[in-house]
């Protein structure tokens, strides 16, 4: 049996926020699991305190 959403299934994936994203917004260089966790790296040594909540600039 298929579990998958809709949204699953039409080839879009949702995001945080409820909006769908583009099915090849995966495949861009800038999106790749390398590069998103150095981004994600980087924000952390950016934020201090350590009780501070994490600063991530989304740019598109």
């Amino acid at each position: 049996m298929d579990t998958r959403k809709a949204a699953e299934t039409d080839g879009d994936r949702k995001t945080g926020f409820g909006a769908k994203a583009r099915s090849d917004d995966h495949k861009l260089p800038e999106n790749s699991q390398e590069n998103l966790d150095e981004k994600l790296d980087n924000a952390v040594d950016e934020t201090f305190p350590g009780s501070d909540p994490v600063s991530v600039k989304i740019t598109k």
